[in-house]
């Protein structure tokens, strides 16, 4: 079995792992992805990101792993990662390049083969190389023909070079990284327009989301869009900033009620850690309204002629506002390029629980300095004609850090797949 494995993640070093030791001819692909991961400590056990197949390989290197009392992320990549790409590096193909293209070496997409399935045809990968790297590679493998080689020639080489390769089975196991639309419909009018240092999208709006929260810069209204794990891990990390009496935080979430999927699935420290959040913002708001109805009272109580002379209390409104139920339609920008305006509307097929006073108007928009798009991420683009469910070719979902046994989970995963492809490789001839 030749099997390519695509992806830098935790799982793609698993996976590789695991395949080198059934004997699989390997090519492991593991350009480098963002270590967004190190964001996620805390939520994080001390063994995360290792397996007794890891443990066991590194014990044969006469190397071992002994986790800090808290997990680090860069104490596991120099101490478990590397080591063990090493290993990879010496017994099978491991390739630094980026995959930008996976189809069938020869069947069009709605091609099929007369009493045989599209299992029966290669899967090919097309991957950039960096010219100097190949170069090199040349001058060390094979001298003669490199000396051979003009120097004009080789100085033509300067962008990527792309290549190919067959495989019988291809594991995508990249993590969802590329920014999703701010709607969850897949477009919101203006989107592409707006300043990129206001709208940011999933790692980068966590990275924002932390340098905002130990220097606020006078940002003082963010939107949160989503209200997942993504959502849930920015606003733990906008924490300190949020309880500064002058900011103020938008929530806009499809949900009935926002995060509470998150507040069943996710990490027992997370979990804790948003719900004293909430209690804290809840318990501030109502402080406030029993401060306004005391003042409104004694505004009541004044004689007429006084009451022209004072203004009446302003009644109160929360710091931490939700939208929920709503989607974000469209996103707007002053010339001036220091605020943004974002339409949010509100269909009547769906609820809107938390705060449903902000229900009433059908479209309505809000002004902030930043908006962070925590929406569902996805898999950078690679070009490919594969069919839906392409036998031999498997994609693997991986959770966030902060989910409750998220490696266990992504782990149960992979060998889910990794059963099914020993079913195509079977002695019954299934393919």
């Amino acid at each position: 079995m030749k099997l390519a494995i695509v992806g830098s993640s935790p799982l793609a070093l698993e996976a590789a792992l695991r395949f080198h030791l059934h004997g699989a001819a390997l090519t492991w692909f593991n350009a480098s992805e963002f270590d967004y991961e190190s964001f996620f400590e805390k939520s994080l056990n001390p063994l995360s990101y290792t397996t007794e197949t890891g443990l066991h390989f590194l014990k044969e290197m006469g190397l071992g792993y002994n986790p800090r009392e808290s997990f680090d992320f860069n104490w596991w990549k120099t101490n478990y990662f590397l080591p063990l790409s090493a290993f990879l590096g010496e017994q099978q193909k491991v390739r630094p390049h980026e995959v930008v293209s996976i189809t069938k070496r020869f069947l069009g997409q709605a091609e099929t083969i007369s009493n045989k399935t599209r299992f029966f045809d290669l899967f090919r990968l097309i991957f950039q190389v960096d010219p100097k790297e190949f170069i090199k590679e040349q001058e060390e493998s094979n001298p003669e023909t490199f000396e051979r080689l003009s120097q004009e020639m080789v100085e033509s080489l300067q962008t990527n070079l792309e290549m190919y390769e067959d495989f019988d089975v291809v594991v995508d196991v990249r993590k969802a990284m590329g920014p999703q639309s701010l709607s969850i419909t897949g477009r919101a009018l203006g989107e592409s327009r707006v300043s990129k240092d206001h709208l940011k999208y999933g790692h980068e709006a966590l990275a924002l989301a932390r340098s905002i929260n130990h220097d606020p810069q006078d940002i003082r209204e963010i939107a949160i869009v989503g209200s997942g794990e993504w959502s849930a891990e920015v606003l733990l990390s906008l924490s300190h900033w949020l309880k500064d009496e002058k900011s103020r935080l938008f929530v806009i979430s499809e949900e009935p009620w926002p995060f509470q999927q998150f507040l069943s699935t996710g990490e027992d420290h997370a979990v804790k850690e948003l719900k004293k959040l909430f209690a804290y913002m809840e318990d501030e708001f109502q402080n406030d309204v029993t401060i306004f109805h005391q003042k409104l009272r004694e505004w009541q109580s004044l004689d007429d002629y006084v009451q022209v002379k004072m203004p009446r209390p302003v009644e109160p409104i929360p710091r931490l506002v939700f939208f929920s139920g709503h989607n974000a339609t469209a996103v707007d920008q002053l010339i001036d390029k220091r605020r943004l305006f974002l339409t949010l509307e509100k269909p009547d097929f769906r609820e809107g629980l938390r705060h449903p006073e902000n229900n009433n108007l059908d479209l309505k928009t809000i002004g902030v300095d930043r908006i962070l798009v925590l929406n569902k991420l996805k898999r950078a683009a690679v070009s490919s004609t594969l069919v839906q469910n392409e036998i031999g070719h498997f994609e693997v979902d991986q959770h966030l850090p902060n989910i409750q046994d998220a490696w266990k989970r992504d782990l149960e995963t992979f060998k889910g797949i990794e059963h099914e492809i020993f079913k195509l490789f079977s002695p019954s001839d299934a393919h």
